[in-house]
């Protein structure tokens, strides 16, 4: 219920991916994403308005702390909003197609709502529906 009253109050194109209550450390740990890059800023601005929202006090009234965190690079990506702010990067992607699961890399060309433009080495470019996505994380190469 508390994920429901915090994604209510969440400024717009802000995204709470998961919330988490650790009773034993008494803390509400809760994950952000949002179309734009999310900063120090953001996290701040979303971890004042949940406290100053009165829903921790309601849900907890002998008391918790709030943690906001963003998604990290590693975090799979699963909506739209995750592949079009990543167009132009590449992408580990397992698609299920036919039943069968396959996993390749690729480069993120366009995003719809509901697919994904991908390029993969020496293969025209395919739109995938978001949904037939098993896993895609974003690589990171140095």
């Amino acid at each position: 219920m508390i994920q429901e009253d915090i994604k209510a109050i969440l400024p717009q194109g802000v995204f709470l991916l998961d919330v988490k209550e650790d009773f034993h450390q008494g803390v509400v740990k809760c994950v952000i994403d949002a179309e734009k890059p999310v900063d120090l800023n953001l996290t701040t601005t979303v971890s004042r308005t949940i406290n100053d929202s009165g829903i921790l006090e309601e849900q907890y009234p002998e008391g918790m702390a709030l943690h906001v965190s963003s998604a990290g690079v590693d975090t799979p990506l699963k909506h739209d909003y995750q592949y079009r702010k990543n167009i132009d990067r590449v992408i580990s992607i397992t698609v299920v197609n036919d039943g069968k699961p396959y996993s390749t890399e690729a480069q993120i060309l366009a995003v719809t709502d509901d697919s994904v433009q991908i390029q993969r080495s020496g293969v025209a470019e395919e739109w995938i529906p978001i949904a037939d996505i098993f896993h895609a994380k974003v690589l990171i190469k140095f």
